[in-house]
């Protein structure tokens, strides 16, 4: 339980490090290296960034205490609470065939983490 648990906080970690990254990276110019390497230090995607490193290293850890083929699927919740979260935030259109397939990654996750 307590390695599921650390599983979904890195998830949401991964979620808000995306969500600040679509953030910071909004009515931006990107058409150089030099506007993408201005855009890293911004400070929402530096803080994107760094949230980021910590996520990797709280991965490691889970990933010397479980098997990857229990903890990795349950970061493909990511996908189903970026969209929805995108929707809310960003008020994006979510076609209902999206809908549908995220639907089908959560029920797998659930079938992954069962014993």
């Amino acid at each position: 339980m307590k390695m599921t648990l650390l599983c979904l906080l890195n998830t949401a970690l991964m979620v808000t490090g995306q969500i600040l990254f679509k953030v910071g990276s909004q009515g931006k110019e990107l058409s150089s290296i030099v506007d993408m390497i201005k855009l890293m230090f911004s400070p929402i995607v530096l803080f994107a960034l760094c949230l980021y490193a910590g996520t990797t290293m709280l991965w490691l850890y889970i990933l010397s205490k479980v098997d990857i083929s229990f903890a990795y699927p349950i970061q493909a919740l990511a996908f189903p609470v970026v969209m929805i979260v995108s929707a809310f935030i960003f008020h994006e259109q979510i076609p209902t065939m999206r809908w549908i397939g995220v639907a089908v990654i959560f029920v797998g996750v659930l079938l992954v983490v069962q014993k």
